[in-house]
């Protein structure tokens, strides 16, 4: 029998693509709905009808931070009724998708499972892990880590970034506050209470690559907005260093501490290399930095990068324009214990037409 696992990322899913009047919804950066749906059938039947196939979802599935702070003034406090409220409405809102995953898991020999990304951290709370069991399928499982088989190593890849990184000693803060709530890394926090402000107003703004370039054109072609998301950042810090709860305070060091070690959409190359040091890995596969990659850092070993399922705005003269990539990784056993690694681009079906926001 083949045994196939197949892994991608950063859809960040949001309510879906029209507001509940019918408008188009600016704020939802994933319109492959269908082709995703498509290659879920792909490898569930023909050739693949009666192969042992795993579906890695490889972190940021979900946009859990994508939150109109105009709608709730505590976006960024995240209790257990929210994050079931916000994985509800993304359910809704991308239904066909979600009947693709039902009518993929269903079948035999075939598994899902979720690994739990920086911008999907309410997957954390077990009722929502539940209740994505009840409205997909009840054999779905969840990862919060790293998942590793074979000399195999996945994870979504924010743990390498010190903006990102989330404590795993104290996932959720208690003290103090009425009831639990999520602990936000500085770049989550800082996503919902300053870029999502920005979003309303440049819908494309958390889309564009690279960073450096995007503020260079910002400068001279969008220079309100550049002032406006600078002003931005400098309430949201302020706000956040003199928040009424201890817990979730920012120091203004905290903050300097971050800026100092920032890396705006890297590769994560070097923390790829470091992980294929160890003995047994000989393939790290990361999401994250919506950056599709193939590179062999070590003799034998490699690195993958899924990339990201959602629009790109690349302002480098290598790849300049807007793009859709629909890549993943797909790993096959060639003898019992010996996983190869690919990085593919899905085609699928033509799609006739589409919903964009520019």
């Amino acid at each position: 029998m083949r045994r196939i696992k197949l892994v991608v990322s950063d859809f960040h899913l949001g309510h879906g693509r029209t507001t509940p009047d019918g408008a188009v919804n600016s704020l939802e950066d994933f319109i492959s709905d269908e082709a995703f749906a498509d290659m879920l059938e792909f490898y569930r039947t023909g050739e693949y009808a009666d192969a042992e196939v795993e579906l890695v979802l490889n972190g940021d599935i979900f946009e859990c931070l994508a939150v109109d702070p105009s709608v709730d003034a505590d976006a960024a406090v995240i209790t257990v009724g929210k994050s079931l409220a916000k994985i509800d409405a993304i359910v809704d809102g991308h239904r066909d998708l979600v009947q693709a995953l039902r009518t993929f898991a269903d079948g035999p020999g075939r598994r899902v499972l979720f690994i739990v990304g920086n911008h999907d951290q309410d997957l954390l709370w077990e009722e929502v892990q539940q209740r994505l069991r009840d409205r997909i399928h009840a054999s779905i499982r969840f990862v919060h880590g790293h998942y590793a088989f074979d000399g195999v190593h996945i994870e979504h890849g924010n743990q390498h970034e010190v903006q990102n990184r989330v404590d795993p000693r104290k996932m959720f803060l208690t003290k103090g506050l009425p009831e639990p709530i999520l602990n936000l890394p500085w770049g989550s926090d800082l996503f919902v209470s300053c870029l999502m402000r920005l979003k309303r107003l440049r819908p494309y703004i958390n889309r564009v690559r690279p960073f450096r370039l995007a503020l260079t054109w910002s400068l001279v072609h969008d220079f309100r907005a550049l002032m406006l998301g600078i002003w931005y950042f400098i309430v949201a810090m302020i706000r956040a260093r003199f928040r009424r709860h201890r817990q979730r305070r920012i120091t203004f060091l905290h903050t300097l501490r971050v800026l100092f070690g920032f890396s705006a959409w890297p590769t994560l190359e070097d923390a790829a290399k470091r992980l294929l040091q160890q003995e047994p890995i000989h393939t790290v596969i990361f999401g994250h930095t919506h950056i599709p990659l193939s590179r062999h850092p070590l003799p034998n070993k490699t690195y993958l990068n899924s990339g990201s399922w959602i629009p790109t705005s690349n302002l480098h003269i290598a790849g300049l324009g807007w793009s859709l990539m629909q890549t993943y990784v797909h790993i096959e056993y060639e003898g019992p214990t010996k996983p190869i690694a690919r990085l593919k681009l899905w085609h699928g079906k033509r799609v006739v037409e589409e919903d964009i926001v520019l």
